[in-house]
């Protein structure tokens, strides 16, 4: 759980800085970990992204 509110801080504190930063890269890192806490399947996580 620590890793996640770090990931966040992360985003947040560079949003602060520049409201248009690029903070993909951590954004990626928490979904891959949401995917893994429900262990979802390749293909569930294919429809989850078709979407984005």
């Amino acid at each position: 759980m620590k890793q996640q509110k770090t990931l966040v801080d992360k985003i947040l504190a560079a949003k602060k800085q520049n409201k248009n930063a690029d903070t993909s890269q951590w954004e990626r890192e928490i979904d891959n970990l949401v995917y893994q806490l429900y262990e979802l399947t390749p293909e569930e996580i294919e429809i989850i992204e078709g979407g984005k």
